[in-house]
């Protein structure tokens, strides 16, 4: 009701029946106040002050899930290639540790010493038994193995990888007898392999994993040192 002009207008949607205001027999005054409200309505709401901008973008949710995974993507893929660093190392570690062990079982038991090995063929047994993975650098002379012997624990001293950078040569020659350096039956021995390991190199984020060699100095190649050695007494095979 509307008190100035006495007349009801319905005002409770935005699309009020004008023709049914108009056609009442009310004065003409409530038909046109009715038609001017009706009208007044209308046009009212498409026109309404827009929201402020702070208010717009806090009310508004569109790309919220595309903004969560850009602030999660970055530590998440840290971590997904973290784990895969970590299994990579791990796994050239086991193989390694497997080769050495493998290849030194034959010269614990004699067998090797009795075919006449030299140290080249203890090498390249070391990397046969490491598998392709590591075999492919063999070549490269990035595995290094050295073969010390004793007649007690004590009598040994364990040779470094690497000195200066550099993988440390064994003692002797390639086409020494494996002999010469393992001792014979009921000697205590030390097998040490050495390996340059390369995939850092190509995997950057790698070398922050990096086992640097006793005396703290990287390896020059950008590479890291993996080693594993295995000590024993070796069996009375004579």
């Amino acid at each position: 009701m509307d008190v100035a002009s006495g007349c009801v207008v319905r005002a409770d949607r935005l699309g009020t029946d004008v023709s049914a205001v108009a056609g009442t027999d009310r004065p003409k005054r409530c038909v046109m106040h009715g038609i001017f409200t009706a009208f007044s309505l209308i046009l009212s709401k498409p026109f309404r002050r827009p929201l402020p901008l702070a208010k717009r973008i806090r009310e508004n949710d569109e790309g919220t899930t595309a903004i969560e995974f850009g602030i999660l993507a970055v530590p998440f893929f840290l971590f997904v290639f973290g784990i895969m660093a970590v299994g990579l190392q791990f796994f050239t570690i086991n193989a390694l540790d497997h080769a050495v062990e493998a290849a030194s079982r034959k010269i614990r038991t004699g067998e090797a010493q009795k075919e006449g090995k030299t140290m080249n063929d203890f090498r390249q047994m070391v990397c046969d038994e490491a598998g392709t993975y590591i075999a492919v650098d063999c070549d490269d002379g990035r595995l290094i193995v050295h073969v010390q012997s004793g007649d007690d624990w004590a009598d040994i001293a364990p040779s470094a990888c690497a000195s200066g950078g550099n993988l440390t040569a064994p003692a002797g020659s390639g086409t020494d007898p494996l002999s010469d350096n393992s001792g014979g039956a009921g000697q205590v021995v030390l097998v040490t392999a050495c390996y340059d390991w390369t995939l850092p190199i190509q995997f950057p984020y790698l070398q922050y994993m990096m086992m640097l060699p006793a005396d703290g100095i990287p390896l020059s190649s950008g590479g890291s040192l993996i080693q594993s050695a295995s000590t024993f007494r070796t069996e009375p095979y004579e």
